[in-house]
């Protein structure tokens, strides 16, 4: 009871701290967070006896297909199929630059992260990933999403809890094989993950970057996609890519033999879930900007956390709830100063930091 106590608190504290945003908002990016947990805990339960189904190039393949599906039956629905094919975007050398590089390092941003985890554990995995906020804000920054200095210092007070917190599940579950491998792998992963959402955040929301477009006086410079738009362009190359990986590194027989009745079931629990975190977690990048999204899916750890007491019997340490509520402070404060930035810029005529 008191772990689930502690999951309401937290979705309570993203309701209050985000409380300049609709609540329709606030709800979509509570779940955002709900989807992310729930896609952890099937694959943990996917991958773990007795099913010891393994094979997370295969998932995270199945994983896009399915998004994919979901993004064609909507623009047919819409009776915009155009919006499907690569030219949609102006043209396919406009596609080759914006998608191509979301396509190749979005899988393997998943890839690299779980078999990090075959190196050095979750905990210290953890500890690694809590540089995702400070990766992705250097990299926006560097394209040329302006951050004042007062978000800067948001970023990081999120970052300390985000550290707190991968300490502490780190103390409580030390890894110690292969330190070296999976510090790269792990390293590797954030760096994908935050080219990623910095990428997407490009094609969601353009008048955040100062961008000048090199594709020629005969093509304006790339509007503001929406989120179907870009998943339905950015789908089919994730899931080549993962298939990729998965048929150069995983057995297929193996894979296709431990398809059982229950692992079935699983695989379509994942592939839905998996497929609402995905665009959700788009949504967020939309309307939060890259920066802020990394710092809100960190929470996610404190909510597994607060699950698996509640229904496996671990235990959550008090440094995990302290972590979590510096998390929230920095994500307060972040998201009020770049709120002063964009009424600062809308009463002086400018165009917003974001467009909403």
């Amino acid at each position: 009871m008191a772990a689930m106590a502690i999951v309401v608190l937290i979705f309570g504290g993203i309701m209050s701290t985000l409380r300049s945003k609709p609540v329709s908002t606030r709800l979509w990016i509570c779940l955002f967070v709900s989807s992310l947990v729930t896609t952890q805990l099937l694959m943990k339960k996917l991958s773990a006896p007795p099913h010891n189904f393994r094979f997370s190039g295969y998932v995270t393949a199945l994983h896009f297909m399915s998004v994919w599906c979901v993004c064609v039956g909507y623009w047919v629905s819409q009776e915009a199929i155009v919006k499907l094919h690569p030219e949609s975007l102006g043209s396919i050398r406009r596609y080759v630059t914006y998608i191509v590089p979301i396509a190749i390092s979005l899988p393997l941003s998943v890839v690299f992260n779980n078999q990090a985890l075959t190196f050095i554990g979750a905990g210290l995995n953890g500890i690694i990933g809590t540089m995702a906020p400070v990766t992705t804000a250097i990299l926006s920054h560097s394209l040329g999403r302006r951050i004042p200095l007062r978000g800067w210092f948001g970023i990081f007070v999120a970052g300390c809890g985000a550290f707190v917190i991968g300490w502490a599940e780190w103390s409580d579950n030390k890894g110690n094989t292969s330190l070296c491998i999976g510090f790269v792998m792990s390293g590797t992963s954030v760096l994908l993950r935050s080219s990623k959402v910095v990428m997407q955040d490009q094609l969601l929301s353009p008048n955040a970057y100062k961008q000048e477009e090199t594709f020629g006086p005969q093509q304006p410079s790339i509007g503001s996609l929406g989120i179907m738009h870009v998943w339905a362009l950015q789908a089919p190359a994730c899931t080549l890519v993962a298939l990729l990986y998965a048929v150069c590194m995983e057995d297929i027989h193996k894979a296709w033999a431990g398809l059982t009745g229950e692992v079935c079931w699983l695989l379509l629990c994942t592939c839905i879930s998996a497929t609402a975190l995905n665009l959700l977690g788009m949504f967020t990048i939309k309307e939060l900007g890259a920066s802020s999204m990394q710092i809100v899916g960190k929470l996610n750890t404190i909510i597994l956390c607060a699950f698996s007491v509640s229904f496996m019997g671990e235990r959550l340490p008090a440094a995990v709830i302290f972590g979590a509520s510096i998390i929230l402070v920095g994500i307060g404060f972040f998201e009020h100063t770049m709120n002063e930035e964009r009424s600062k810029l809308d009463s002086m005529g400018k165009l917003p930091m974001t467009k909403r």
